[in-house]
């Protein structure tokens, strides 16, 4: 299989790959990704319409973050997706990667009951209401544990 430089993102492949013939004639390709990525389900989405679009397989290697970045600097997978900003910059600057694109983000909800007893309603920092919770002493399992209606 032919190896390219390996991409530092998912988002690259469908335009990448649809521009020279050359890729196209590869009918396959390796994406070394991060287990957690494998695990919210992006790939069995995504996978079946990009193999629709490209005639292109793609098998992807599920790892941790360093495991698979050190699969794309040894040249064992085409594109690498992983969630480490400061390692993927290295990566691209030490010329293992084309470039690297943001592609997914992590949001931290906190939910509670209406009475808002830790008072944090409407805030944006999830380290500042956890520690509310904590002091105010209003995380207690019985408060997690009532019936819901549903």
């Amino acid at each position: 299989m032919l190896r390219l430089p390996t991409l530092a993102v998912f988002a690259v492949l469908t335009s990448a790959l649809l521009g020279p013939a050359s890729y196209a004639e590869e009918k396959s390709i390796v994406v070394a990704s991060t287990t957690s990525t494998q695990d919210s389900g992006l790939f069995s989405h995504i996978l079946p319409l990009f193999k629709t679009k490209t005639g292109i397989d793609v098998k992807v290697l599920a790892q941790g973050t360093g495991q698979a970045l050190d699969t794309g600097r040894r040249g064992d997978a085409d594109v690498v997706f992983v969630h480490a900003k400061a390692a993927e910059k290295k990566f691209v600057a030490d010329g293992f990667g084309v470039k690297r694109y943001p592609v997914l983000y992590n949001d931290f909800i906190l939910i509670g009951p209406k009475s808002d007893l830790a008072g944090i309603n409407g805030g944006k920092d999830i380290v500042a209401a956890l520690k509310a919770v904590k002091e105010k002493g209003t995380g207690s399992s019985h408060e997690c544990s009532k019936p819901r209606p549903h």
